[in-house]
């Protein structure tokens, strides 16, 4: 297995060195065998791709929840998928720009998350570029929810054979709406759990903000590659307990998750954080009726908080006009 690791990263323009030799520069990534992985013995790395390198045959369920526990980017086994674990590590060898990954999710049922994903991505936009995900194949759209005229460029039926490498064409290709440019489905499919992690890791060095909008379902796919998930929980004990479930169902690496509070319902919203024992991101109120996402910003509501909660991520920018302007 070291052997066809040396191979491999000498391929990628990298340097293979074991876990006592001194780095001479920045470490990119940290390759790990399943044993290592089992006794906890993998050198965490700021900033490094963890992958995981396995023989042929059966990846044990174990295997996947000790990858997850670790931040793993992929478990690969080889020889069948070098062509994969060669993308990995020329994505790595790349001195590229790291975009900052936002997931949003609602802790519930009707939760108004996409509407709050759309709201965060225009604000981003005075940050850098901008993408908006969307990755919920049973959702109504990000498309129709922000009414987005109909533009040239692909979506999710496009990019079945997407990889690490695909990043900037991917990018270039989408359609723009409002300066945000959106990956969507349309009429079409909405992406797997494999599906939406390769498009993340394409689009992940292209630097900016994506902001993904997740269905409960791909957000085990979706954790590996974000840097926050904000679930979006109103003021209710129902929307309460069922944030609890999926937050257990989940099980995010610690820190991850922060919960974005709807203020409509009984509870304060430090209660609603109290009870599910993470982190309040922002609080807000509804916007006005018929206001559309993305389009009209407004100066209070969830449009401030996504400001606010940006402000405190990424560096000071100006802040949007005000109204809304197609284009």
């Amino acid at each position: 297995m070291r052997d066809q690791a040396a191979d491999h990263t000498t391929a990628s323009g990298l340097e293979l060195l074991d876990v006592t030799d001194e780095p001479t520069g920045p470490v990119t990534a940290v390759l790990a065998d399943a044993g290592s992985v089992a006794a906890h013995a993998v050198p965490r790395v700021p900033g490094a791709v963890l992958l995981i390198i396995v023989p042929e045959g059966p990846v044990t369920p174990e295997l996947w929840n000790l990858a997850l526990e670790h931040g793993a980017r992929a478990v690969l086994q080889l020889p069948s998928q070098s062509s994969a674990l060669l993308s990995h590590l020329a994505q790595a060898a790349r001195p590229l720009t790291r975009a900052l990954m936002l997931g949003v999710v609602g802790g519930c049922g009707g939760a108004g998350a996409s509407s709050l994903a759309a709201r965060l991505a225009r604000a981003a936009q005075t940050h850098g570029d901008v993408l908006m995900v969307d990755a919920d194949p049973l959702g109504g759209g990000l498309d129709l929810l922000v009414e987005a005229p109909e533009a040239s460029g692909i979506g999710w039926q496009d990019v079945a054979t997407v990889d690490a490498s695909d990043g900037e064409a991917l990018r270039q290709a989408l359609p723009v709406v409002d300066g945000v440019r959106l990956l969507v489905a349309g009429a079409g499919p909405g992406p797997d759990g494999p599906l939406l992690q390769r498009a993340l890791q394409a689009v992940e060095a292209g630097g900016g903000t994506v902001v993904v909008d997740l269905a409960p379902s791909l957000v085990p796919a979706a954790s590996p590659l974000l840097d926050q998930l904000l679930v979006v929980v109103p003021c209710t004990d129902h929307a309460v307990r069922a944030a609890a479930r999926r937050l257990r169902e989940w099980s995010l690496p610690a820190g991850q998750a922060a919960v974005a509070i709807r203020r409509r319902g009984d509870l304060t919203p430090s209660e609603v954080a109290s009870d599910l024992q993470l982190p309040p991101a922002m609080s807000f109120r509804d916007s006005p009726a018929g206001a559309v996402p993305l389009l009209d910003v407004r100066r209070r509501g969830a449009d401030r908080a996504c400001r606010q909660f940006l402000a405190d991520l990424l560096p000071e920018a100006e802040e949007p006009p005000r109204g809304g302007q197609r284009r």
